[in-house]
């Protein structure tokens, strides 16, 4: 291009794309103005019914025992282990209710109604803690014969899809599991330091 003529192109454009951008900006639909520090709300989603749940609970596990590609002696094994996930989707549930129920209450009362004092709170948190254990235990004692009949292959697609199944969440679950950033193979206790 001529610089003659860019140096008064150029110019022009921006010159007419400048009105154009502020009216496109006044235009913008305005969304609530918060304070830096507010909490925003998070939208609802609604609430999926126990049918529905159990449902998606079936094409899990279905999802896991083909990515597996269990043979008959292997299906055996996994019955049990199975057994407990179940069982620890139906705990997940049950806890899950318990805490809207006690939701509820507390909004019910208002703030006339009185927070479980620290000694009830640790002991609800020991017992929960307890049970998680067993449940960890069990499946544990179910998973072991099952994951030693599984060939090298099958164990690293079972690393995968299991990960989140046996009960094992929050920030340890990505360490124990995974190992470490610096060698993401090794189990824990083999990591390098």
């Amino acid at each position: 291009m001529n610089p003659r003529i860019s140096r008064y192109l150029i110019p022009a454009v921006l010159a007419a794309a400048i009105p154009a951008t502020v009216v496109l900006a006044q235009q913008a639909p305005q969304g609530p103005q918060s304070e830096p520090n507010q909490k925003r709300e998070r939208p609802q989603r609604p609430r999926l019914s126990p049918e529905t749940l159990n449902r998606l609970q079936d094409g899990r596990l279905a999802m896991i025992r083909e990515s597996l590609k269990l043979n008959d002696s292997q299906l055996k094994l996994w019955g049990p282990v199975e057994q407990q996930l179940r069982a620890r989707f139906a705990a997940r549930q049950q806890a899950r209710q318990e805490f809207r129920q006690r939701m509820e209450q507390w909004r019910q009362q208002g703030s006339a109604g009185e927070r479980p004092s620290l000694s009830d709170r640790l002991d609800r948190a020991s017992k929960r803690m307890t049970e998680r254990a067993q449940r960890m235990q069990a499946f544990t004692d179910a998973f072991k014969p099952f994951y030693a009949s599984l060939n090298d292959d099958q164990k690293a697609v079972a690393g995968i899809v299991l990960r989140d199944r046996g009960g094992m969440h929050g920030h340890g679950r990505r360490w124990a599991m995974e190992g470490s950033r610096d060698n993401p193979g090794a189990p824990a206790g083999q990591q390098k330091r």
